[in-house]
């Protein structure tokens, strides 16, 4: 079994913070106690947050330091489409069948799904988080699966911020996103690929028919 090294542990950890935070939370990140935290040095703490304001979860200020990155209203659509966008893009791209494990990888996602509770934010991240793991392994270009990651977890924060606002919609939405995109035809990872893009698309729409006077 591959072991998860301690920058991937503190990657994962504050993500998870900041997603599962609420939007009046003060999310200030100090290397030096994130360093202490999980038994680092400084600077591969410092490779940790460039990944995540790669992936726009944090920003530096002048003056205050790494905070979480504001989700602003008025960048919800653009986030999500952009998400769609790439889930396109990446259907576009050739590549094998799912080979079994895979496919039973995928599979297992919808039985989660089916069995989250709208009052449990954590297990709500946690299948997102596998479902993230699941599709990236799946994108061989190295370039395009740090496109995916950074926008993908974009739309995790944005669905938390749903899943505190309307819990029983925002998990409604995700059950149904889950249930189309492992509906797949012949193990075909175009098709997965292109349901999951349907499903961006369709709650960008949503969205933006929501903000509309």
């Amino acid at each position: 079994m591959q072991s998860t090294s301690k920058a991937e542990i503190a990657l994962e950890s504050i993500r998870k913070a900041i997603c599962l935070s609420g939007p009046e939370d003060e999310n200030l990140l100090h290397e030096t106690e994130l360093a202490q935290r999980f038994g680092m040095s400084r600077t591969p703490i410092r490779q940790v947050l460039q990944r995540l304001a790669y992936e726009r979860m944090v920003q530096t200020r002048t003056g205050v330091g790494t905070v979480a990155t504001p989700m602003r209203p008025a960048d919800r659509e653009r986030d999500l489409v952009t998400f769609g966008g790439i889930l396109a893009a990446i259907r576009m791209h050739d590549m094998p069948p799912l080979t079994v494990p895979q496919h039973a990888d995928i599979q297992v996602l919808r039985s989660f799904a089916e069995a989250l509770s709208p009052q449990d934010a954590e297990m709500q991240y946690e299948l997102l988080s596998r479902t993230h793991g699941v599709l990236r392994a799946l994108v061989d270009d190295p370039v395009l699966a740090d496109a995916f990651s950074a926008a993908f977890w974009r739309s995790v924060r944005w669905h938390m911020r749903d899943l505190a606002a309307d819990p029983d919609r925002a998990t409604a939405r995700l059950r149904a996103q889950i249930e189309h995109g492992t509906a797949y035809a012949d193990r075909a990872p175009a098709d997965l690929f292109a349901r999951f893009a349907a499903e961006a698309e369709a709650w960008a729409q949503g969205s933006r028919i929501a903000s509309s006077p």
